[in-house]
Parts: structure tokens; C-alpha cells; sequence
């Protein structure tokens, strides 16, 4: 009934879930009734994910009269389909406890790797926004919130994450407001409408097109940028991958994370933050020559501006002129309007000056190309596998749901390139227990009955 191409099939032998057994070993007892095997429920977690079925419900629904997701989930035609509200006791208890979903990720990760699917040349770092299961319209100040004991998960989770910096954002004249349903969603008008949302921040082995690693954050840039960090510190601890190249969008360009990204052994191929040509007609930076061995500029008429004051927290070097040269200068007034000009420069102004000369090259002009693949994967995930909005609240939810959806989404990889190494044709329905000549004979019997010319020849 199953044809052995079957998109099913072909994940299922991607699939390995030897090591979700070892982790949840200890969560069971010899005693008390029958429960139900943690691998029925990831399978049916992935069959959600892969056929975009958000609603659980629906999914316990479909597993009851659908044979290909029966077969994949490893239940008989008269087996019971577990209850809906199964997946919720065990997400937040014994899945969560064992992080079952990293888990599963990191094993499809391990998988690309063995059968050679990861380059290790080139990366690329991006996020993109998925809208939160929470209304614009139910927007308040922290300090408004609920009382904790009758609040919702999400929100105790939340304030326990956060403890004293509730009250810290409730004073902030920065803060836009928090949603009553999942407070640890960040406000963003990143869409027409302003909305509550999550940061799906990947790191994809761009050749590829292999997920090496996701995390959640609420969209705010400044978190999406940590999280690189985060992403490519975890995926080299736990798959010594390091990349040549790590290509990014200009939103990435801050001199820590480009100065990150080189210490971390590859070349940083981000476009600068530059501004230093925004003078208000002034003469630019780049009019000033810089000594390296003095540590000091020279201005277009020969004088010095010389090391002022260094400020510790953002590593900002700042030059400063002479009062005298520049009363006596003929470009005063092309050059400032001050008493006298100031110019600074960043503690990884080299690392900038190296992202700035990788512009002109082919291999950065290359992974500009490349890093379409990351893009490739947000447009996958939302358009493919549903997850254009959330389903679970909370950063804990934001982030299963992600790894389950790169999951699925290396599996698909990895079943497509199985499927291109002398399997089956499409269309042949042969059953799995049949031997390579038998499946042959029967290869060529349907290619007889289906072709008239050599029916009749």
C-alpha cells in the first residue's frame, strides 16, 4: 500500500532514535500501567511538522484513519491513537527535563555529517521573525500582569526567567509593553501590523543547506547577534565545526561580533555598520591617515590628532587635535565647528578594516550567492512546514518548535539525497520485504504493462 519512495519512508530511514531511548530511560517505571512509548510520540511530532499540522488534535485525528503516518509512527491498523493532551503532559515534563528535541536535532545534524553531506567551508548566520500565539491587541506594561499563582505558564515562566528585571522594564521609558499571553514575546513592527514574535536564528552550512544549529530569542537585533555567538560556539563544541567563511547581513557588521567571528577562526564576510561618512558635509574619517606604530592621525595638512581617552565598556579609542593647529588650519571650516576635531576608533578597528577589503573579493561575491541558502531555509520552514505563526507559548515552546522544524528540515535533506543514490523509481509500489531481483522483475514488468510499444512489440 506504502510505495518504497514514499516521502515517509525515505525519512524513516534518516531517522535514528536510539539516543532519545538512553534519555529517557530513567523517566520510567516497572510498576503502575502501560504507558506509551516516547517514540510514538516524536514520530507524530514530526509527521505534524512535516505535513504542517499545527493542531494536535487534528493530528491524533488524521493518525487514526491515515495509513502512511500509522506506518511511519509504528502502529497497527487496530491500535489506539494516544489522546491529544498526551503531548502536552509530557512536553512539559519529561521531554523538557531531558531536552528531548535538541536531542533529535543534534542527531539529524550528526547524520548530514557522516554521510558527507557538510562542507565546512562556509556558514551563514541570519534570523528571521515568526509571529507569537499572542494578540497585538492584549498589550500591557509588565507591572500590570497577572498575579503569578493565577497566571498562565508562559507567564510564570517568564517572570521566573526574569525576576527582578520585571520591575526593571516596568520603569523603562524604552519599553513598548509586554503581551498578557506570552509576555516573553518582544513587540515588532517588522510587519505591517505590529506584532508579538519570536527570532528564529540559524546557523546553515550554506553549500548544503543543513541547519548546524537554531535558537530562540525575542526579536530584538541585539539578541539575534548574541545569538550568533551562542550558535557558533555551540555547534564547534559539539561538532568541531568551524567555517572558513561566516557570511551574515549588515545587521551582524558591529565590530564585537565581526571581531567574534575572527578570533573564532573564520573570515567574516558581513557588510560594516560604516558611518563614518555621515560628516553633515564635513571631511570623512577616511581623510585621516592612521599611524599603527604611534597610534595617532595625521590630518590633510599634516598635524597630528593624537590619543585622547579610551572608554572600557564599548572599546572606543578617541583622537583628538591640537586647539592651536586647528584655529591656524585653511580647513577649518570643511573640517569642524568645534574648537577643535575629534575623531574615534573602535578596539577592533582592524578586524573592520579586514571585513571592509574581503568586500572587493570573488569569494566574498560568493557567499553573498551562498548565503541564499539560510533564506532558503526561513521560506521552507514557513511556507512548507507551517510555522509562519507559533503554536506554543513561551520561549521554551518557541524553541522546541524550532528544533523540531530544522529537524524535520535536515531530514528532508538527507531522505532527498538517499533518494538519489539508486533508489526505486517513482511510481513502483513494492512492498519492503522484497529482494533486489524481485524488486527488478517487478521494475520491468510496469515499465511492459505501462509502455504500448513494447506491449505490442
Amino acid at each position: 500500500m506504502l510505495p518504497t519512495d514514499h516521502l515517509l519512508r525515505r525519512v524513516d530511514r534518516c531517522l535514528d532514535i536510539g539516543e532519545l531511548r538512553q534519555a529517557l530511560a530513567g523517566h520510567y517505571s516497572a510498576r503502575g500501567r502501560p504507558s506509551i512509548d516516547p517514540e510514538l510520540l516524536i514520530r507524530m511530532a514530526l509527521v505534524g511538522r512535516i505535513y504542517a499540522i499545527t493542531s494536535e488534535r487534528r493530528l491524533c485525528e488524521e493518525l487514526r484513519y491515515n495509513l502512511a503516518y500509522r506506518w511511519f509512527c509504528r502502529l497497527a491498523p487496530g491500535d489506539k491513537v494516544p489522546h491529544h493532551s498526551t503531548f502536552s503532559k509530557n512536553r512539559h515534563g519529561r521531554f523538557r527535563d531531558a531536552d528531548v528535541f535538541r536531542i533529535l536535532f543534534e542527531s539529524t545534524v550528526r547524520r548530514c555529517i557522516s554521510e558527507g553531506l557538510i562542507g565546512g567551508k562556509d556558514a551563514a548566520i541570519d534570523a528571521s521573525f515568526i509571529a507569537a500565539d499572542a494578540s497585538w491587541q492584549r498589550k500591557t506594561v509588565p507591572g500590570y500582569l497577572p498575579y503569578v499563582a493565577n497566571a498562565s505558564r508562559a507567564v510564570r515562566e517568564w517572570v521566573h526567567d526574569t525576576r527582578d528585571a520585571v520591575f526593571e522594564m516596568a520603569r523603562s521609558k524604552s519599553c513598548q509593553g509586554v503581551s498578557r499571553t506570552d509576555p516573553a514575546a518582544a513587540w515588532s513592527a517588522r510587519t505591517v501590523r505590529g506584532r508579538f514574535g519570536y527570532a528564529l536564528n540559524a546557523l546553515v552550512d550554506t553549500p548544503s543547506g543543513v541547519a548546524l544549529d537554531v535558537k530562540a530569542t525575542p526579536a530584538r537585533f541585539a539578541e539575534e547577534v548574541d545569538a550568533g555567538r551562542v550558535m557558533l560556539e555551540r555547534s564547534a563544541d559539539r561538532f568541531d565545526y568551524r567555517p572558513k567563511r561566516v557570511a551574515a547581513d549588515k545587521a551582524y557588521g558591529s565590530a564585537n561580533f565581526l571581531g567574534f567571528v575572527r578570533d573564532h577562526g573564520a573570515i567574516p564576510h558581513i557588510p560594516v555598520i560604516d558611518r563614518t561618512q555621515q560628516t553633515k558635509g564635513k571631511l570623512p574619517r577616511t581623510a585621516f591617515s592612521y599611524d599603527r606604530d604611534i597610534d595617532s592621525f595625521t590630518c590633510p595638512t599634516g598635524k597630528p590628532l593624537r590619543h585622547h581617552a579610551f572608554h572600557l565598556p564599548t572599546g572606543v579609542h578617541r583622537y583628538a587635535a591640537d586647539a592651536r593647529d586647528c584655529e591656524a588650519c585653511v580647513l577649518r571650516k570643511k573640517c569642524t565647528t568645534a574648537r577643535r576635531r575629534t575623531l574615534v576608533r573602535l578596539d577592533d578597528e582592524d578586524v573592520r578594516d579586514l571585513a571592509r577589503a574581503e568586500v572587493e573579493t570573488g569569494l566574498y561575491k560568493r557567499s553573498m550567492r551562498l548565503r541564499r541558502g539560510v533564506e532558503r531555509f526561513f521560506a521552507d520552514a514557513k511556507g512548507k512546514h507551517g510555522m509562519r505563526r507559533l503554536h506554543l507559548r513561551g520561549i521554551r515552546g518557541a524553541e522546541e518548535e524550532f528544533l523540531i522544524g530544522a529537524a524535520v528540515m535536515n531530514l528532508m535533506i538527507l531522505a532527498r539525497s538517499n533518494r538519489l543514490n539508486g533508489k526505486p523509481r517513482r511510481g513502483v509500489c513494492v512492498p519492503a520485504a522484497l529482494t533486489p531481483a524481485e524488486i527488478s522483475a517487478r521494475s520491468i514488468e510496469h515499465d511492459v504493462i505501462a509502455s504500448p510499444a513494447r506491449r505490442y512489440a
